[in-house]
């Protein structure tokens, strides 16, 4: 009997390895069809990306210019009507300080000298001695009271000392109670031996008769200097 079922399986291998080699085509082919028909895993590179935004430039901070806070120019800065007047033009020098007397000058305390300094259009020439004392000043009377909304003036000093000068300029109503309306420090300039400013500076409207042109003894030493003209602004011209 076992010789029997020998001889059965030898005559079956043939056909048992056919089917195994078919059963295993037919498994790899459907393998490869299904890998088919499955998607690929998407690349990296070829996802959408969100733009990177560019860097925000940094805004520059200009510097502040030198000028301290002052009644006359709070908020906004204001500025001086086209219209307005320069209601100094003539107006007596009531008070000052800080005058020289120099042989080329003539004497700044002479009436006829230091009144110049309000004889625009045309240039005065008050000789003083910058920050002197208690301050270099002139104190010009209006005659009457105006609305003011602007101030300016024309003055040098010497720029031998490589010093600043603060310039200040207050109002009132009766030259008792003065009112701070600018107040600026002009830088020392390198452009020659002396420094020359010549500025107008607006200012909200304010009543004033009196109005004081200054150096303050603020401690910058700067020789000698020049009052050429000072100006007053107003709508009104009474």
């Amino acid at each position: 009997m076992l010789a029997n079922f020998n001889s059965i399986s030898k005559l079956l291998q043939p056909r048992t390895n056919f089917f195994v080699a078919l059963l295993i085509l037919v498994t790899g082919c459907s393998t490869e069809e299904q890998q088919a028909k499955s998607p690929l895993p998407t690349s990296t590179s070829s996802l959408t990306t969100k733009p990177v935004p560019s860097p925000v430039k940094s805004k520059t901070t200009l510097p502040s210019p030198q000028t301290d806070s002052y009644p006359g120019l709070k908020g906004d800065q204001p500025s001086i009507p086209k219209q307005a007047q320069q209601v100094a033009t003539g107006k007596q020098v009531i008070a000052r300080a800080g005058g020289i007397t120099y042989p080329s000058w003539d004497n700044a305390n002479d009436d006829v000298d230091y009144n110049t300094t309000t004889n625009y259009p045309q240039m005065g020439r008050w000789g003083n001695e910058t920050n002197n004392g208690n301050g270099t000043f002139q104190i010009i009377d209006l005659g009457s009271v105006y609305q003011l909304n602007g101030v300016g003036y024309k003055i040098d000093w010497d720029g031998v000392f490589k010093n600043s000068l603060t310039f200040q300029v207050e109002i009132s109503t009766d030259n008792k109670s003065w009112h701070l309306v600018s107040k600026i420090i002009h830088p020392y300039s390198e452009s020659g031996g002396s420094n020359k400013i010549d500025i107008n500076v607006a200012i909200k409207p304010i009543a004033a008769r009196y109005v004081k042109y200054w150096e303050p003894p603020d401690g910058n030493w700067n020789g000698w200097g020049t009052f050429h003209q000072v100006r007053a602004y107003s709508l009104n011209t009474n």
